[in-house]
């Protein structure tokens, strides 16, 4: 063991531990420290599944941080790149006494583009110019651009996509701004820095050699560090498909008004005829769909005539719109890049649906309320993946909380494109779950599938409230449940928590400041919620986290396991959803004095051979079936609040 990982690091009294409050030597989190610099002298792959509490961060960076590699940490999410860049990075540089050169990077959607700020206040069509001129002072003083810093911030998707850059919207090295540009800035630091913080998507950028990364970080690092790894397959696929929407059809209009406007192009109105004419025949394109929101895949069938041709008049639009914009192409560099624009929308639009022989894709479509989505989805990522981790040899550490079915990693091993013999470690959780969790599963409640399951399982979780007095996560596995529970659970007296009504952040701390609410979500909250102490108490599940079997991406997979003989239901939707429920249940115990209830309304779990997979994946803490048991749980838990309180003089 090196010293990075030796006793006198994690031992108490260490210049570590005396900073940190509270602190209790875990032996998972040094065996993990010890296992990354391991990887980290060795070159090798490695998989780290480490349950909550064993303090995975720490065991990552305390190696990293020692140690003299040059690291790319990858994660999934912008609250853990804040996370690492504004808390964890920092203390652990003081306590450890080491000074490593430590950088952030995030994709181009982050950062000010000062460029597109200046032409959204010139835009007499823009509304929300109030807004720009609060944010005003942040822009000119901020020094990183990065829009986390900016607290004026309004949760405005329109205003976000005015004053930042995409990769089709950035003019690059023809910007007026170039040499300002906080983009730039942020990729030079990320270039000389030795640890640096990105996420999945930049990672992947960086791997295809595209613009949104910077196509030269991977080759001078000696090791990846991929946290929140669950979630890199999904990232993948999202990454290394390509989609192609009526919105951006909608804002390549927008801009080339602007644009048009900067540039004093009254002389050519056809072009903004032309421009608008292809925005209307987008929309006319969605229209030929069904209303609502729904995902299904495309076959070219008889059903999807009217799409079809609706598709050739926007195809015969978008010609239009380059022949127009090829005249004015050269009077500025934003017109320029609206003529590029235009014609990758076009080129996309034409190889969409067409599936090449031998294409192991999936073309889908996803109307949203006023837009349609087109998507070709990768089948399989990992041979990708195994590809470009052969071509740039290096370390590569995978680790999240969930990464296993019960003690079987070779789901994930797949996925990510890993050999099947690839060292893996599984580290459980420190917590005493049968101490401080207890799950409930009720007895009676009609099977999900059954008529009047909601209203049944709806009345039981009102029980277990009245018990817990609110202090509750009520989480979903589709918006429809959580739509209707939030219509049933209307006249509670605790206060009602509804995802969708505000951002989750906003809905999080209204939670946590509340002490006694309840909280109805549905995906976003079954991960990456942190909520420690008292204020939740009570997780509930109405389902089994089954993907549906009608989503377009799923029915190809499911058929490709079945077209080699393999077992669809086994190999992809049983994994699938046990990583997902093990997630939920995961936001229940956060801390070593969390208390509380895990509620799961789902009978198949004991009707049902495969329930035992579930349950052999959660956490040990007990079961029981009995409602008396949950309510002398809660009277327990209450009385040895009050004597606390009493003690504490609170």
């Amino acid at each position: 063991m090196t010293e990075s990982t030796d006793a006198g690091i994690w031992a108490e009294g260490s210049p570590l531990t005396r900073q940190l409050a509270g602190y209790q030597l875990r032996s998972g989190q040094v065996r993990m420290a010890a296992w990354i610099t391991e990887a980290l002298a060795d070159r090798q792959a490695r998989v780290i599944e480490a349950g909550t509490g064993i303090g995975k961060t720490f065991a990552y960076l305390v190696p990293v941080l020692t140690g003299t590699d040059r690291v790319l940490i990858s994660t999934a999410t912008l609250a853990l790149q804040d996370q690492l860049m504004g808390k964890d990075l920092p203390f652990l540089q003081r306590a450890l006494g080491v000074r490593r050169h430590v950088a952030l990077l995030k994709g181009r959607g982050r950062y000010l583009c000062r460029y597109r700020f200046s032409l959204a206040e010139q835009d007499l069509w823009f509304d929300g110019r109030g807004a720009l001129g609060r944010i005003r002072p942040w822009a000119e003083q901020t020094q990183s651009g990065d829009l986390s810093e900016c607290t004026g911030l309004p949760a405005h998707p329109e205003l976000i996509t005015r004053i930042t850059a995409t990769g089709d919207t950035c003019l690059g090295q023809e910007c007026p701004e170039f040499k300002a540009c906080h983009v730039l800035k942020a990729r030079r630091a990320a270039m000389e820095a030795e640890v640096v913080v990105i996420n999945h998507h930049l990672l992947f950028a960086d791997l295809a050699l595209r613009g949104e990364g910077f196509g030269e970080l991977l080759p001078g690092a000696d090791a990846v560090v991929v946290d929140e790894a669950h979630q890199f397959a999904e990232v993948a696929a999202q990454f290394f498909g390509s989609t192609v929407s009526t919105r951006q059809m909608g804002l390549l209009t927008r801009d080339l008004r602007v644009e048009m406007q900067a540039t004093g192009g009254g002389d050519h109105p056809d072009l903004m005829q032309a421009a608008e004419s292809m925005e209307a025949a987008a929309q006319a394109l969605r229209r030929s769909l069904p209303e609502g929101e729904r995902r299904f895949a495309w076959e070219g069938t008889a059903s999807h005539t009217d799409f079809a041709a609706q598709r050739d008049r926007l195809l015969q639009r978008l010609d239009e719109l380059v022949v127009g914009l090829e005249a004015v192409a050269e009077r500025s560099p934003g017109l320029a890049q609206g003529l590029r624009r235009a014609e990758n929308l076009r080129d996309a639009l034409m190889q969409w649906g067409n599936a090449m022989a031998g294409e192991e894709r999936v073309h889908w479509l996803q109307t949203t309320r006023t837009g349609v989505l087109m998507h070709a989805t990768p089948l399989e990522v990992g041979p990708q993946l195994q590809q470009f981790r052969e071509q740039r040899p290096c370390a590569w550490i995978f680790t999240s909380a969930t990464l296993a079915v019960g003690s079987d990693f070779s789901g994930f091993l797949h996925e990510v494109g890993l050999d099947a013999q690839t060292p893996c470690l599984q580290l459980p959780s420190p917590f005493d779950y049968p101490r401080q969790a207890l799950m409930y599963l009720p007895v009676g409640l009609p099977l999900p599938d059954a008529p009047g399951y909601d209203a049944a399982y709806l009345d039981q979780v009102r029980t277990v409230l009245e018990w817990s007095g609110g202090r509750a996560f009520l989480l979903f596995t589709s918006h429809r449940a959580l739509r209707h529970a939030a219509g049933m659970l209307a006249d509670l007296p605790f206060p009602l928590l509804i995802q969708g009504e505000a951002p989750p952040a906003q809905l999080l701390a209204q939670f946590q400041q509340a002490g006694n609410a309840v909280l109805l979500g549905a995906a976003s909250f079954w991960a990456g919620v942190d909520v420690r102490g008292s204020a939740l108490q009570l997780v509930a599940i109405d389902r089994l986290p089954f993907a549906s079997p009608d989503d377009p991406v799923l029915q190809a997979r499911l058929n490709a396991v079945r077209a080699r003989g393999g077992n669809p239901f086994r190999e992809c939707q049983l994994p699938a959803a046990v990583i997902t429920l093990r997630q939920g249940a995961g936001r229940l115990i956060r801390d070593a004095q969390d208390r509380g209830v895990l509620l799961l309304g789902d009978g198949r779990l004991v009707a049902r051979s495969y329930g035992r997979t579930f349950l052999a994946s959660l956490p040990p803490m007990p079961m029981t079936r009995d409602a008396g048991a949950v309510a002398d749980f809660f009277a327990t838990l209450r009385t040895e609040e009050q004597a606390n309180d009493a003690l504490t003089g609170h």
